[in-house]
């Protein structure tokens, strides 16, 4: 009896390591291997965060060409902060097995200053090529670094945000700059506080510019040449898009602004009202419309958004309600309401306003822009309540 509670009890164990060994095999094969790099491509070098190693941090994403504003194959582009010093970095393409490392040509240089819509900041850009060549900057500093497979081109440009729109200090005709952080190359936040945020559209853009060109010449689309990388963000403050739509605040106030970076997620904005301003008094605003929905003074050329229709004074009610009337040939297009004659003041799109009146439906919203569908003689009267900062524009054909 004993000797058969003993085989048993050695079949048991024989069990368990079975078991045991089973579930080890089961294991083994679900971990991930820690050598296998994703194909695409990888910033890498000893003046990175991430050093010689090639990692999901240091990879390049496919961005959108600023001209057509949707994805282009081979496009990339990465945000990462990089050292100053000669060791540099390369650019290395993983394609399965093959690993192709890029460097700068002897046509790469710094641009001491870009095209208007660029950063109005030194840059580098040139031809590159398949070599062991590296890549340097001449600071510690945030580098936006974008790249073009197909023409073999590529730029780096310093990062300095800022904020641009009808709601920021500077209109849409400067940035309002944000605090450059201690350099750090896991996590940095560019900063501003105490800003006097009004309603309007806005959005975050870099070192002054809209946009950095690898191309001008490059057919893209119908009518469509070039290849550039948007410098700005837009969308929505929790979900930035790069090159996206204006971002629209509705909520006047002194703010605190901030664009956050951290290794491996990229950025994330955030703004936060810290007090009320006082009410806004429009009486000394001259109003007009800009665009290229109506005639210019001469009657017979189409303005096209050079020359304001019926910049006036407002009419004052009730202390706080001011009113602009406009009454106009109209034709096909699209058009603002802006202070003065250049875009240092207040502007007024679609997205701000309430739209009201018989001839409301003729009108309809195009990137921020009133558009108009039907042509005709309009009155057009744009009312501003300072004490609820709400906007009406009141549309009747004549």
């Amino acid at each position: 009896m004993n000797k058969f509670r003993k085989m048993l009890k050695l079949a048991g164990l024989a069990l368990l390591v079975l078991v045991s060994m089973s579930a080890c095999k089961k294991d083994s094969t679900t971990t991930p291997d820690p050598t296998v790099i994703l194909d695409g491509l990888y910033i890498t070098g000893a003046v990175t965060p991430v050093g010689s190693t090639l990692v999901p941090s240091g990879m390049m994403k496919v961005a959108k060409n600023e001209v057509t504003q949707a994805d282009r194959a081979t496009l990339y582009e990465l945000y990462i902060p990089l050292k100053a010093g000669t060791t540099g970095f390369s650019i290395v393409k993983v394609a399965g097995a093959v690993q192709t490392t890029y460097g700068p040509t002897t046509t790469w240089g710094e641009i001491a200053q870009g095209t208007t819509d660029e950063p109005k900041i030194p840059f580098q850009r040139g031809v590159i090529a398949a070599n062991s060549t590296k890549f340097t900057v001449p600071s510690d500093g945030m580098y936006h670094v974008a790249i073009d497979l197909a023409l073999m081109k590529a730029v780096i440009v310093p990062v300095h945000w800022g904020v641009i729109g009808a709601a920021t200090p500077g209109g849409w005709s400067s940035s309002t700059a944000l605090t450059n952080p201690a350099f750090s190359q896991t996590a940095m936040t560019w900063t501003l506080t105490n800003m006097k945020f009004q309603k309007g559209e806005w959005k975050f853009r870099y070192s002054d510019g809209w946009k950095v060109e690898l191309d001008t010449v490059t057919v893209v689309g119908t009518g469509l040449k070039g290849v550039k990388v948007n410098t700005n963000f837009g969308g929505a403050v929790n979900a930035l898009v790069s090159g996206g739509a204006n971002i629209v605040n509705t909520l006047p106030g002194f703010y605190t602004m901030s664009m956050a970076y951290t290794l491996g997620t990229g950025f994330h904005a955030t703004t936060v009202k810290t007090g009320d301003i006082p009410l806004i008094n429009y009486s000394t605003y001259q109003m007009g419309i800009i665009g290229n929905a109506y005639y210019k003074s001469d009657g017979v050329t189409v303005a096209a958004w050079d020359e304001n229709f019926g910049t006036s004074l407002p009419v004052v009610t009730n202390v706080s309600t001011y009113t602009w009337t406009y009454t106009l040939n109209m034709i096909a297009g699209e058009f603002k309401f802006r202070q003065g004659t250049d875009w240092a003041g207040k502007s007024i799109g679609y997205s701000d306003v309430t739209m009201a009146g018989p001839a409301a439906a003729n009108f309809s919203n195009n990137g921020g822009n009133f558009k108009l569908t039907i042509v005709g003689n309009y009155t057009l009267v744009l009312k501003i309540d300072a004490a609820t900062e709400v906007y009406t524009v009141t549309a009747t054909k004549n």
